[in-house]
Formats: structure tokens, C-alpha cells, sequence
């Protein structure tokens, strides 16, 4: 009874997505609830578990989930291969990309999968989608085939099999399969990453980095899930191993990726930096794994990478990405514009629960922004406190550009929670193209708090939340992100991201994205490009700028206007600055378009 009151209390006292399920799905978690309370004496304790984990799995949020043992905190049931698809939606292709060791010879990246455990391929991968917590048809299929072969034991029952049969074909180099039907029976096994991992710790602690704890937006198990893929294989990513730079594989149809050369990362389980040669200049990669890394260690590494980069262009891939700080993604959007940049808006569902955590010792600061909207929504019958952004105009540009060339961004339908605000960000403030695989991002808009980080805050009141028993947990959307920009207002979950639909072909997924890159070249190639680089020499107080591209620059010192430069082409200007100067801002427009910016501290 305590797990029902405490799960209840928190889906309709703080669930930021309560209405929007409600009329979305048709679904009314709270009075399944109150019916399962009426049901315990009759159901076992496996039964009570199932029924209550599908309640929350209902809700279609990957934020809000019903959470299993600690013990049970970094495992996943695993089988050592990959699928993925290729495809039109109405007649996709599954093919296995990746195989561990100790498979069947035959069973190698480029089969065809026809069967799992005797039902068609496609069928079987539908049927697991309506287990899954996806809002829309690309997402739910997008997770379910993530799901085939690994799944969290924390936040999702183990598999109801002890092994799987699967069904597959070879294939021709045309990708047609041939020969006739193989079967390969491969039995489930736990993994932890978390056992090599450092990363797989619950996050920063201390009074200091409570800020962070609060201000996360992650699917919980899709961030321990990709630890489980690299630890099956890239293992040497979790430890600190730098990515290799071998060839990418040919494909049976002969297509091949572009060269790429490594550049080194100290957050190799987190970013993979590549420079891709190209005829005409080589173009920067920039692989973002997750957000998962305090903003503090996770811009500044994003800084020193950035100089080390091609500047012709730069691809930004977050395919796949669970989120993590929201700091972490909002603060690196500045790092590739010259515009200032708007972050995403949070709301508060208005109840009485709300407004009294809202007045609780020590959410002053969390939540102080929030208080009076939310008692002025009883007044004026809004289900919504104002929205208002969680990191701060002056954290979204306090470094401001530092990537000059031009920029395209790639997601897809499991990119989800800071990786949906990364993406909105990066389309709301104008940034580049945006190319996303699926109908839209993962559709994750929301900041996630767990149950345990609030149960101490509303002890002594009316709402106060009981101790779940048997290490139990439960992680929910707080607080309601909606989009800024031109699109102010829009809501990101259910709905996500939509960008230029892209969709993945056999050589993407077998040769190293030979297509996808190839077409984002092909974007670069379209955008307008310029160039600014400055030189600063504290001695004779002057900096020189070089640039390509521009026809005036503006330059401001310590904010107040200094001088105004018509540009001639390829020529370096030097501009002296005076005594006294602290932060020097220098503004690159070609015609009346702003192209470049640069922040230099004039102190060091």
C-alpha cells in the first residue's frame, strides 16, 4: 500500500505531463491507482509489480518510470549483437551491425533477421513496441529494436525467455538476402558496465551540486543501456581509450565513409571528435554519446576540441542521445553561433503539492522563480505556472562562439531529454540544418527529479511521501519544458524535434554512415561560410583580427561601443584597444547578416 500511495501521491501532486496523457491516451493512471490499491490481496507479489510498472509504462514518458532495486542499478540484460533498420516505415529491413564474440560464424554484421523466436521480424518488434515508452509510431519502433537485444534491469521486467531463436539470411552485395533460412539460438545474459564504469555513479552530491541533481533531463535507462553497448563493444571508451582511427569497413555494395582521423577526447565515454577528409578541406565531427558530464568539465572540453577541428564544417551528431544536464547541453549551443542564445522554458503543474514544495526550506532558489505563478494559476484556473527558463540567458552566452564554419546537427527518434533541448536549441536560436532519422527527436520535454530527492523535502506536510519499500524507486517529469524562439511556446514531449527527415540506408549502418555524411556535406556545402580569428597582445594593447567572408566588424570594449571597421577581403585589421579593457566583443556581419562573434579577455 505505501508503494500505490507514494507512486499516487507523485503522479497527481507533481507529474508535470499529467493532462497531456490524460487526453492524449485516454488514461487516467491515478484511478488505475485506486483500483490496484482494491486489487493487492488478490494478485501475487510478481502480478502487483507487472500491474504497477505498466501503469507508469502507459504514460508513453521514458522520464517517468517505476524504478526496481539499486542492486539491480547498472545491470542489463543483454545479447551480443545489434540490430538496426533500414528503410521505408511501411517495409523496413532489420539486419544485425554489430557481433560479440562466440556467435556462429554465419550470424556476422550484414545478415537479415526474418524471425524472432518464430514470429516475423517486424511483427515481433510491433508487438514489443506497445511495451515500450515512446509517444509516437517511429519512437515506440525506434526503442523496441534497441530493446531486442538490451534492456535495463532497474527500470524494466528481465526477459521473459532465457534465450532467443532468431530466424536470419545472408545477404547479396545488393543487400537482397540469399540462400536459405538459418537459425541461431543466442541465450540472455547480464552485463555491468557499471563494474569498469566510473560514470555509473548517482551523480554529484553535496550541497553544491544539488542545482545539478535537480537540473537533469535523462531517460534513466537508455543512459544505462548505451554504457551497455559500449561495454559490449567499445569497452575501451568507459576506461578512458582513445577511439581508433582503422579504416571504416567497405560494405558489400562497396560503399565506404570518409577517412576519418581521431582527435584525442578526455571524455571518451561521452564525445568523439574526427576530422573526415574531404576533397576541398576536411570537415569536423563532433559525436555528443550523452550530456552526462557535469557542465563544468563537459564546455570546457567542448572548447579545447573545438580549435582542434576543420573549420570548412562541422557535423554535430546526437543520434541516440538520452539526455543528462540541461546545463550542459543549453550552455553548448553558444560554442557554434554568433547569436545569442534562448533557452528552453520549464513549467510547474499547478497543485497544492507544488505550491507547497515551492515554499519549502531550501527551495528558495530551485524554486523561487516559480512561487508566484503558481499561486496566481489557482486564481486565473491555469494547470500551468509561467514558463521560464531553468539555466540562464547569462549561462546560455557567457563564452559565446567559438566554432566559426558552418554547422549541421543529426538526431533521431531515441534522442531524447537534454538531447530534445539540445536539438530545440539548436533549431529555435537558428544555428544550421538540422537532419533528423524518424518523424522527429524522442519527444523527452521534460526536467526529471527522482522520488528520493523529493520525499525528504515534503516530510511534516500534508504531502508527505512515504519510504518506498524494498529499495524501490521512481523517477517522473517535474517540471515541463516548452520551446523558445519561434517556436515559443510549442511542447516538446510527445511531439519532439522535427528537422529535414533522413532515412538510414544499409551502407549507413554497415559502412560507417557513407549516405548520411554524404548528404550533410552536401547541406555544408550550401551554407554561407566566413571566418574570424583574433590574436590579442596585452603589451602593445592591441588585437589583430583576420577574417574571410565579412564586410564590417563591430568592436565593443567592456560593453560600450569602440569602432566600427568597413572589411576588404583577406586583408587582417589591427585594432588597438585602450588601458583598462577587461573583454573585448567583436561583431563579423556580411551585409546586414551577423556571421561571426568572438569574446577575447583582454586581462590574460
Amino acid at each position: 500500500m505505501k508503494l500505490i500511495d507514494g507512486v499516487e501521491r507523485v503522479i497527481e501532486g507533481v507529474f508535470a505531463h499529467l493532462p497531456l496523457k490524460r487526453a492524449r491516451y485516454g488514461v487516467d493512471p491515478v484511478q488505475r491507482l485506486r483500483i490496484l490499491r482494491t486489487q493487492v490481496d488478490q494478485l501475487s507479489s510478481y502480478e502487483f509489480h507487472i500491474e504497477l510498472a505498466d501503469v507508469v509504462t502507459r504514460l508513453r514518458d521514458a522520464h517517468t518510470r517505476y524504478a526496481g532495486p539499486t542492486s539491480l542499478a547498472t545491470k542489463v540484460a543483454a545479447l551480443p549483437f545489434l540490430v538496426e533498420v533500414f528503410g521505408p516505415p511501411d517495409a523496413p529491413t532489420y539486419v544485425v551491425t554489430r557481433v560479440g564474440a562466440g556467435l556462429d560464424a554465419a550470424f556476422k554484421p550484414g545478415v537479415v533477421l526474418e524471425f524472432w523466436n518464430g514470429v516475423p521480424i517486424d511483427k515481433a518488434v510491433r508487438r514489443h513496441a506497445d511495451e515500450e515508452v515512446g509517444g509516437r509510431p517511429d519512437s515506440q519502433r525506434a526503442w523496441s529494436v534497441l530493446s531486442l537485444t538490451l534492456r535495463s534491469l532497474q527500470y524494466g521486467p528481465p526477459p521473459d525467455e532465457y534465450w532467443v531463436v532468431i530466424g536470419y539470411r545472408s545477404t547479396a552485395a545488393s543487400g537482397t538476402p540469399t540462400g536459405s533460412l538459418r537459425e541461431i539460438k543466442v541465450p540472455w545474459r547480464v552485463i555491468d558496465p557499471g563494474e569498469i564504469d566510473e560514470m555509473q555513479s548517482s551523480g554529484p552530491t553535496g550541497k553544491a551540486a544539488m542545482r545539478l541533481r535537480h537540473t537533469r533531463a535523462v531517460d534513466p535507462a537508455a543512459a544505462i543501456t548505451r554504457r551497455a553497448k559500449m561495454l559490449l563493444f567499445a569497452p575501451g571508451a568507459l576506461t578512458g581509450e582513445q577511439a581508433n582511427a582503422q579504416p571504416t569497413p567497405r560494405s558489400p555494395s562497396r560503399r565506404k565513409a570518409p577517412t576519418a582521423k581521431v582527435i584525442e577526447t578526455e571524455l571518451t565515454g561521452t564525445l568523439k571528435a574526427e576530422s573526415l577528409a574531404r576533397p576541398g578541406g576536411a570537415i569536423g565531427y563532433l559525436r555528443i554519446y550523452g550530456f552526462d558530464v557535469a557542465p563544468e568539465e563537459f564546455v570546457p572540453e567542448l572548447q579545447r576540441l573545438i580549435p582542434l577541428l576543420p573549420d570548412n564544417g562541422l557535423i554535430i551528431d546526437v543520434r541516440g542521445n538520452p539526455g543528462g544536464y540541461i546545463l550542459a547541453a543549453e550552455s553548448a549551443l553558444q560554442l557554434f553561433t554568433p547569436k545569442p542564445i534562448q533557452p528552453t522554458r520549464f513549467s510547474l503543474l499547478s497543485t497544492a503539492f507544488t505550491r507547497a514544495l515551492a515554499t519549502r526550506p531550501g527551495m528558495e532558489a530551485e524554486l523561487g522563480p516559480w512561487k508566484e505563478s503558481l499561486e496566481a494559476a489557482v486564481r486565473n484556473g491555469e494547470l500551468y505556472s509561467q514558463p521560464l527558463p531553468i539555466t540562464s540567458f547569462a549561462e546560455c552566452n557567457s563564452i559565446g562562439q567559438q566554432y566559426g564554419g558552418p554547422v549541421v546537427l543529426v538526431a533521431d527518434s531515441t534522442t531524447y531529454s537534454s538531447g530534445d533541448l539540445f536539438s530545440a536549441g539548436f533549431v529555435d536560436n537558428g544555428i544550421g540544418p538540422f537532419v533528423c532519422v524518424g518523424a522527429a527527436t524522442g519527444a523527452g520535454g521534460a526536467n526529471v527529479w527522482d522520488y528520493e530527492d523529493l520525499r525528504p523535502l515534503m516530510a511534516g506536510t500534508d504531502f508527505e511521501l512515504p519510504t518506498l519499500p524494498d529499495g524501490i524507486g521512481m523517477s517522473f517529469a517535474f517540471r515541463r519544458a516548452t520551446r523558445a524562439g519561434p517556436a515559443e511556446g510549442l511542447p516538446i514531449e510527445d511531439v519532439g524535434v522535427a528537422g529535414m527527415p533522413y532515412a538510414m540506408t544499409r551502407d549507413d549502418l554497415l559502412a560507417g554512415n557513407p549516405d548520411l555524411l554524404e548528404h550533410c556535406f552536401e547541406l555544408l556545402r550550401q551554407q554561407r561560410r566566413s571566418s574570424l580569428a583574433v590574436d590579442a597582445s596585452k603589451t602593445a594593447r592591441e588585437i589583430t583580427v583576420r577574417h574571410a567572408g565579412l564586410t564590417q566588424l563591430d568592436v565593443l570594449f567592456d560593453g560600450h561601443p569602440g569602432s566600427s571597421l568597413r572589411l576588404r577581403a583577406q586583408t587582417s585589421v589591427v585594432v588597438p584597444y585602450p588601458a583598462g579593457t577587461q573583454v573585448i566583443e567583436l561583431f563579423g556581419f556580411g551585409g546586414e547578416q551577423l556571421l561571426q562573434k568572438r569574446r577575447v579577455d583582454a586581462r590574460r
